[in-house]
């Protein structure tokens, strides 16, 4: 893993973070996460634009040019993968302002899921309780912990649903269904979180937000799931039920792979 850290002009290599950092000691940072080609952020200004937009509502002051320069630092080190560009509160207590955020840029080696492939996922008992409407925060232990679960189960991912009953999300990206002739996904008050892969989908399909539940996604004839990492994953079994022939989810992949621009 390649790390770098904003020094107030430029960035700079790094390997850690002070343990007074309160992204470290209480989860309070922001991120949006990104699929790199050789250097090339994909999707970037929409990533830049929600990383901004959560700052403001967490009340973190931050120069979006500072945000704006990690562009230009994946494309100078060239190299292909997956990034995180993370923006903590800084140093302080715990009700402390966040006037010193401090950011943060990071790139890891993988491997691009095959573009033929399709998930088996399951359903997560434990309620789910997402922090801020499914903002992306560093909170994010929950989420790994029920794919840790489902991983043990031998699934690819898990649906995770409110104290409501809601569907909101899987651990790691956004879910879409098709029921009947409608494409639904869960709205943000359910604990789905913005996703510019969601964003990609709805731009270019008629898609209804609203709060599903396990009955939708029991008799879902289709699902997907979407990240910026993952793209558009059609799912194949949920608990071990096969879902009907695939249709919407492999085209918007094809298409998203095939465009890889807004």
């Amino acid at each position: 893993m390649k790390a770098w850290r904003r020094n107030g002009a430029a960035f700079e290599p790094c390997e850690s973070l002070p343990l007074t950092d309160r992204g470290f000691r209480y989860g309070m940072a922001v991120f949006e996460s990104l699929r790199v080609t050789d250097g090339e952020a994909e999707f970037f200004e929409r990533h830049l634009s929600r990383l901004v937009q959560a700052c403001a509502e967490r009340e973190i002051t931050v120069e979006e040019s500072a945000l704006a320069a990690a562009e230009d630092l994946l494309r100078e080190d060239g190299s292909s993968g997956f990034a995180r560009l993370y923006v903590t509160a800084g140093d302080g207590g715990p009700a402390a302002t966040a006037e010193q955020a401090r950011i943060l840029v990071f790139i890891e080696p993988r491997t691009p899921p095959d573009p033929e492939d399709a998930w088996e996922i399951g359903l997560h008992d434990e309620s789910y309780h997402p922090v801020f409407g499914g903002l992306k925060t560093a909170n994010y232990w929950f989420n790994c912990d029920a794919l840790a679960h489902a991983r043990r189960r031998g699934l690819d991912e898990t649906l995770l649903f409110n104290d409501r009953a809601e569907l909101a999300s899987a651990c790691m990206a956004n879910v879409f269904l098709l029921c009947g002739e409608r494409l639904c996904t869960p709205p943000r008050s359910s604990g789905a979180r913005g996703g510019v892969i969601r964003e990609w989908v709805i731009a270019r399909r008629r898609v209804e937000e609203r709060r599903l539940r396990r009955e939708d996604v029991v008799n879902a004839e289709e699902i997907f799931l979407t990240n910026s990492w993952i793209g558009v994953m059609p799912v194949a079994t949920v608990e071990g039920r096969p879902l009907g022939p695939r249709s919407v989810g492999p085209k918007l992949a094809a298409e998203l792979a095939n465009r890889r621009q807004w």
